[in-house]
């Protein structure tokens, strides 16, 4: 206020100083900036005050009409610019609506029209957006490489990308620096002939890796990765031991390399894709959401709600089981009692063949039926195969009662967002396979000595909460090297996985089975105590023993040993169960084997 009135005095006193009354004609331009830049409280505190400059002007009788005058006009000027400024901010401040919901009445609300109205932004404002929030090629590329690390065992592992005829670096598991591309070297060589490679003994032979890193290197696993015909870099695993890789190592390295080229291949293909639709926005509101999960069944579900805003319909989502289709998802529809179908003598089935998506704008006097389950009156049906590569995932089905109902903007926009559904599907299943590979044994299929080392952890736990008892079971078949040394290593693996089949048949389905090293396994009982978990290991002993087993014309049997604890009879750590369930297993051996041997009983125990 004290600034404000000292330029009020300025005018004032120049136009007084100066004799030249039109000066105060300035007073009108302040008086409108000051209702445009500040509130009404500060504007009429300031034409109180600009009365009082004036005052000589009134005492002047001869003037007095002429400043009352001027006084009036200013207030004047001050109440319409404040109504002005008002009306503008209002108008400013009305809520807009959005561009998907703008056109014709009933779009997106009661039929499948809707989109024709959506204008059109900037290409490159969107892609950005949308690659920046939504795709994060680095941050996938980084999850697989660690993947890869822990399967094949390596020290570290590098994604090298072809960058104007040479090698850079675009992604490793070690330390920011710690790997550094070089010329030449395998990794040029792998990429160059186009095929994987495996050495063993690089420091002897002083070989040239072709890039740097502080720690040594010994052992390097190479695989290019390839688009078609055409390379787009190199996946390489080191380690410091000597023969650390084999064939299955470049074998599994392979399969990394295969979805490495995959997130590339859309990281380069996505702003070409992307460019073509008006309707970007939308599409990027609701793709973004299939990124944000690997389980399939939360990919669908986000699917099926972007697809509503797309198209608002009864909308089916049917996933692939063999040669059957399960609805997984739908919205719009009565929900149905019967789950699974088989397509066969439907519409449907014709996307099954044809894998190509199909739309059918009147359906009212077509024969066969739409849909394995009944529907009534259907306008129009828009089928949408969800495909990855070559196999058939699911498929993504639209029904409408008017005929017409899909334009071409919106079944474009719902084969991109489909699109990226698929591959989202494909790379849950992709890290859900991974995941099981890390918790299973390869040759039997049972959970590893890991995975039961994590589960137990986790029923300790639980057991701080609940009081319930818990058992385990360790077994050892009985001579087993000796079965080994006379028939051979494959007729010893398939006795480990009959004995297996054995386990898995009698223990009950809350109970987890596991290998716990060699011919070893191991199994926890839950909620059993001691003599639950004896007549268990005795069932599960002489299933084994009744089981018979053939190699070469000739059949033989075997036996296993085993070897029981109970929490808490006897401990209350994870780690006693173990030591007196492998106790108790060493007692049964030394007893003669072929039998079951619970802790409690060694120790003068009562069950």
């Amino acid at each position: 206020m004290e600034f404000l009135f000292s330029l009020l005095m300025l005018i004032a006193g120049l136009a007084q100083a100066f004799a030249v009354p039109w000066l105060r004609m300035v007073y009108f331009p302040f008086i409108v900036f000051l209702t445009a830049s500040y509130g009404l409280k500060t504007v009429v505190s300031l034409l109180l005050l600009i009365p009082f400059l004036e005052l000589s002007n009134f005492m002047n009788g001869e003037k007095l009409i002429e400043g009352i005058t001027f006084i009036v006009f200013l207030a004047s000027t001050a109440v319409l610019s404040l109504f002005l400024v008002n009306k503008i901010k209002k108008t400013n401040k009305s809520p807009r609506t959005p561009l998907w919901q703008r056109g014709a009445e009933g779009d997106f609300k009661g039929g499948m029209g809707g989109l024709d109205e959506i204008k059109s932004f900037s290409d490159e404002k969107g892609i950005s957006h949308y690659l920046g929030s939504m795709f994060k090629p680095d941050e996938e590329i980084e999850e697989l490489l660690m993947v890869a690390k822990n399967i094949v065992f390596a020290d570290s592992v590098n994604l090298f990308v072809s960058s104007g005829g040479s090698l850079r670096l675009r992604c490793s598991t070690e330390e920011s620096g710690g790997t550094i591309p070089s010329d030449g070297g395998l990794i040029n060589i792998c990429i160059k002939e186009k095929k994987p490679l495996i050495s063993s003994d690089i420091g002897e032979k002083k070989i040239d890796i072709g890039y740097l890193k502080n720690d040594k290197v010994s052992s390097l696993v190479a695989v290019p990765v390839m688009d078609g015909n055409f390379p787009l870099g190199v996946v390489v695993a080191d380690s410091a031991r000597f023969h650390a890789f084999s064939t299955a190592d470049s074998d599994t390295l392979q399969m990394f390399s295969k979805q490495l080229m995959r997130i590339l291949r859309r990281e380069r293909v996505y702003p070409q894709i992307y460019r073509s639709y008006t309707t970007l926005k939308v599409l990027n509101e609701e793709s973004s959401k299939l990124l944000t999960s690997l389980d399939v069944d939360v990919i669908v579900q986000s699917l099926i709600e972007g697809a509503y805003r797309i198209a608002a319909s009864g909308i089916v989502f049917f996933i692939a089981k063999g040669k059957e289709f399960e609805i997984l998802h739908q919205t719009g529809l009565p929900p149905q009692e019967k789950k699974v179908f088989n397509l066969k003598g439907t519409l449907l089935d014709i996307v099954v063949k044809n894998k190509e998506p199909f739309y059918l704008s009147d359906v009212r006097n077509y024969r066969a039926p739409i849909m394995p389950f009944k529907t009534d009156n259907i306008g129009s049906v828009f089928v949408l195969p969800m495909l990855y590569e070559k196999d058939l995932l699911g498929m993504l089905t639209f029904i409408s009662e008017k005929t017409d109902a899909l334009n071409p903007y919106q079944i474009e926009i719902i084969e991109v967002l489909g699109n990226q559904a698929s591959t989202s599907i494909a790379n849950a299943r992709f890290h859900a396979e991974i995941e099981r590979l890390a918790i299973t044994d390869g040759l039997t299929g049972i959970f590893n000595h890991r995975h039961l080392q994590e589960r137990l952890s986790q029923e300790f736990s639980r057991l701080e909460r609940f009081t319930e008892p818990l058992s385990i079971l360790i077994l050892d078949i009985d001579h087993f090297k000796e079965i080994n040394d006379t028939y051979g290593h494959p007729v010893g693996d398939s006795v480990l996985k009959g004995v297996v089949d054995v386990i898995k048949k009698t223990i009950r389905n809350i109970d987890i089975p596991a290998r716990y090293g060699g011919e070893e396994f191991a199994v926890i009982l839950l909620g059993t105590g001691a003599h639950g978990a004896l007549n268990i290991a005795e069932r599960l002993r002489k299933a084994v023993m009744n089981r018979t087993f053939s190699a070469v014309n000739q059949t033989f049997k075997v036996t296993v040993s085993i070897g029981i604890s109970t929490c808490p009879n006897d401990g209350k750590r994870k780690e006693e169960i173990i030591e007196k369930a492998d106790k108790a297993l060493y007692h049964a051996k030394n007893s003669g084997r072929n039998c079951s041997m619970p802790w409690c009983k060694i120790n003068g125990q009562t069950s």
